[in-house]
């Protein structure tokens, strides 16, 4: 999604997973992070029908019920107008420890893979360029290869974000539930929906705080999965608006590692060369 302080983002996932930390935040009445992505069939709802109580006891069901899948499916896809305005689509698979990213960002195209804390990227050029700060020959020369990164590399912590379900809620914006809206149906799944403000989140040590609003709706049946998660923000002036569709909760997902990697070290960028996209991705 779009990178709350302004900034145009590398990457970001869209996924909705509960760490037990943050479910106990969320416990204690705090906001609960997810993410943004997709175009689904909506009947929108009508006015609410219960406030917060209602709506906290809700979203604790369905984290509860989130964190005992422990994997899932999502569709995320997230624009931002503006004169710095771009859409971004990202198909991915979360695990507890493995995940993978199909992600287009404009006229970048590339994949991530994550094995426990080991992470892959293979894209084309555009985005070799954008997501690893390699030089447009070094981009070019690789273009469609594997390539690993090691924890140590500048570029690992903003790839690796979000890959894995565990990591994916961590870096997720935040709804504060407020209003428990009527039932309806999202893909003709009947859901009940938390909607709420989005709360204030932390990019690169900084607070950033988007005003929006956002709604996330979940299955009316036990577990309460989510199915679907809904923003509208706007940040430095530009409007955003980006969604995320959840499915497959509990299947697993197998990801193997590439072979024939190169390692980003022994490229251009070096391990300490910073990318030429400042800040760590994040789907609005």
């Amino acid at each position: 999604m779009a990178d709350p302080s302004g900034r145009r983002p590398r990457r970001r996932l869209l996924t909705i997973v509960v760490v037990l930390v943050v479910a106990a935040l969320v416990l204690a009445g705090a906001g609960v992070a997810v993410f943004g992505g997709s175009s689904t069939k909506v009947t929108p709802p009508t006015a609410p029908s219960a406030t917060a109580p209602a709506a906290r006891q809700l979203l604790r069901a369905a984290l509860a019920a989130a964190t005992r899948a422990d994997s899932f499916h999502y569709v995320a896809t997230s624009t931002v107008s503006g004169p710095d305005g771009y859409s971004q689509r990202t198909v991915g698979d979360a695990g507890p420890d493995s995940g993978r990213q199909v992600i287009t960002i404009g006229s970048q195209r590339f994949t991530v893979l994550v094995v426990g804390t080991a992470c892959y990227v293979s894209g084309n050029a555009p985005a070799l360029t954008a997501q690893l700060g390699l030089s447009s020959s070094e981009a070019a020369a690789h273009a469609g290869q594997w390539i690993s990164l090691a924890t140590t590399d500048a570029p690992y912590a903003s790839v690796y974000a979000a890959v894995t379900a565990p990591s994916a809620l961590a870096d997720n914006i935040t709804v504060a539930p407020k209003d428990q809206l009527p039932r309806t149906r999202v893909d003709g799944r009947r859901v009940e929906t938390i909607s709420g403000a989005i709360t204030p989140i932390e990019i690169d040590g900084q607070k950033v705080a988007p005003k929006g609003t956002a709604a996330l709706a979940v299955r009316v049946r036990a577990p309460h999965l989510p199915v679907r998660y809904t923003q509208k923000a706007t940040v430095n002036k530009q409007p955003s608006v980006s969604a995320v569709a959840f499915n497959r909760w509990g299947e697993t997902v197998s990801v193997a590692a590439p072979t024939g990697a190169v390692a980003y070290s022994s490229l251009g960028a070096g391990s300490g060369t910073t990318p030429s996209t400042p800040g760590s991705p994040v789907l609005t």
